[in-house]
C-alpha cells in the first residue's frame, strides 16, 4: 500500500481558490475512481470533485466551509503500489460541472484581474507565528479546554492573555442553552458577501408609488380566458416587465452598471433583465435576456422556465449571467412596501409589491380599484430622485393603461 494526495484542481477563468461546501466522504471510506468526493464553489458556480483513484481515505483536507487553494491537499488515499507511485499533479484532476447546484455569477463585464493581481492572490506573504503571553496556568487550561491562545484577545497588562479571555473566548464558542448555530457558508455567505458590498458602495434611496392595477387586472383575465390551447397562464408580472422595456428606452440610466473603480456608466439599449428568486438554498437571479423583445406569452414562459430551473438547481452559467438590471417579486407575499438591495455594478432594482383591493372617491361614488405600491431602489451616485419619480410616472401611465402597451 502507498499514499496518493489529490490536490485541489486548477477549475481555470483565473480561480485561485474555492469552497468547499460540502464533502460526500469521511475518513475511513472505501471510495472508487470517479466517485464523488466533494463540491467545490467558487464565484461562478459549484462543481463537483471525483476520485481520480480507488483506495481509502486517510485524510481530509479542511472541513467544509474552509477555503482551500488550487493545489492545496484536498484528500489523501490510501492506494495499492501503481497508484501510489503516479504523482497527483501528473494526473489529470476529474472535475465534473454541475449546473444543478450553480452559484451566483460575478457582476459581468468587470475585467479580470491581471497576472500580478492573480500571482498575489496565489502566493499571499508569509504569517510569521508570534509567542502568545499567557500564564502557565492559563496555558494548561486553554490546552485542556481545546482553545486557542490566539483566538483570544488579551487584556492583560502586558498584553497576556488572562482567565478573563479565556472566559469570554468559551462564552464566544460554546452556544448558549436553546441556541442553535447555524454555519454561514456556500450561497448563503456568498448573498451576504455581495449584500454587504452594496450597501457599503451605493447610497442607496428608494422611491415608492401607487399604481392602479384594475385596467390591467381586467386585461390580464381577459387573455387568460380566451387564450388558444397551449399558452402559458399569464401572471402580472409580464406585463410589468413588457411596460418596464418600453419605460427604460427612454430612462437608459436605469438600464445601467456603474464601473466605480474604472469610473464609467454603461447604459445598455437591451433589456436582460436580473429575476430575484428565492430557493431553498437562498436567493438566486436568473436572467431574463432580451426582455424588452418579447411579447407577453413569451415572458410568461421564460418566467416560468427560469423559475423551475432556480428552484431545481438546473440553471446553466448563460441563465446567470448579463444581467443590466433587476427586478424582485415576493408575488402575494409582496406586502406593502420593499426598498430592495441593488445587485452591484447594476444601479437599480424594481420591486413590485402586492396587488390589493382599494375604496376610492370618484365622481362622487365610492369605487373599488386594484392597486399596487412600486418600489424603486437607485444608486445615488448617478441617478436623481427626480429622475426616479419621473420615470416611475411614465411606468405608471403605461401600466394603467395597458392597451397602449400593445399599440
Amino acid at each position: 500500500m502507498g499514499t496518493y494526495v489529490f490536490k485541489m484542481p486548477d477549475i481555470g477563468e483565473g480561480v485561485v481558490e474555492a469552497e468547499i461546501t460540502a464533502w460526500h466522504v469521511a475518513v475511513g471510506d472505501t471510495v472508487s475512481e470517479e466517485d464523488p468526493i466533494a463540491d467545490a464553489m467558487t464565484d461562478k458556480a459549484t462543481i463537483e470533485l471525483t476520485s481520480p483513484v480507488d483506495g481509502v481515505i486517510t485524510a481530509l483536507g479542511c472541513e467544509a466551509g474552509a477555503m482551500l487553494a488550487v493545489g492545496g491537499p484536498l484528500a489523501t488515499f490510501a492506494v495499492d503500489g501503481e497508484a501510489a507511485q503516479e504523482s497527483a499533479d501528473d494526473v489529470p484532476m476529474p472535475v465534473k460541472p454541475a449546473p444543478v447546484k450553480t452559484a451566483p455569477p460575478p457582476p459581468p463585464n468587470l475585467p479580470p484581474a491581471n497576472a500580478a493581481e492573480r500571482a498575489v492572490q496565489s502566493a499571499p506573504p508569509p504569517v510569521l507565528p508570534h509567542k502568545v503571553l499567557a500564564s502557565p496556568a492559563v496555558r494548561k487550561r486553554a490546552r485542556e479546554a481545546g482553545l486557542s491562545l490566539g483566538d483570544a484577545a488579551p487584556t492583560g497588562a502586558s498584553g497576556q492573555v488572562t482567565h478573563f479571555d479565556l472566559d469570554r473566548l468559551e462564552q464566544t464558542l460554546q452556544p448558549a442553552a436553546g441556541e442553535t448555530r447555524i454555519k454561514i457558508i456556500g450561497l448563503r455567505r456568498l448573498i451576504a458577501a455581495r449584500m454587504q458590498a452594496a450597501k457599503r458602495h451605493i447610497p442607496h434611496f428608494t422611491y415608492v408609488d401607487e399604481i392602479d392595477m384594475t385596467a390591467l387586472e381586467a386585461l390580464r383575465a381577459h387573455a387568460n380566458k380566451t387564450a388558444a390551447q397551449g399558452k402559458p397562464k399569464l401572471t402580472v408580472l409580464p406585463f410589468i416587465i413588457r411596460a418596464l422595456g418600453l419605460t427604460l428606452k427612454d430612462w437608459p440610466q436605469f438600464n445601467a452598471r456603474y464601473m466605480d473603480e474604472q469610473g464609467f456608466v454603461s447604459q445598455f439599449s437591451d433589456l436582460h433583465l436580473g429575476l430575484a428568486t428565492m430557493t431553498d438554498k437562498g436567493l438566486i437571479v436568473p436572467v431574463l435576456k432580451d426582455a424588452s423583445r418579447k411579447s407577453i406569452w413569451q415572458l410568461a414562459r421564460d418566467i416560468a422556465r427560469l423559475s423551475a430551473a432556480a428552484r431545481g438547481n438546473t440553471l446553466t452559467p448563460d441563465d446567470l449571467a448579463g444581467a443590466t438590471t433587476t427586478l424582485t417579486s415576493l408575488g402575494p407575499l409582496g406586502g406593502l412596501v420593499t426598498t430592495p438591495v441593488i445587485n452591484r455594478p447594476e444601479v437599480a432594482i424594481f420591486g413590485p409589491n402586492k396587488i390589493r383591493d382599494k375604496l376610492e372617491m370618484r365622481e362622487g361614488e365610492i369605487v373599488l380599484r386594484r392597486v399596487m405600491n412600486f418600489s424603486v431602489s437607485c444608486d445615488h451616485r448617478v441617478i436623481d430622485g427626480y429622475d426616479a419619480a419621473a420615470m416611475v410616472q411614465d411606468l405608471k401611465a403605461r401600466l394603467e393603461d395597458p392597451q397602449m402597451m400593445f399599440l
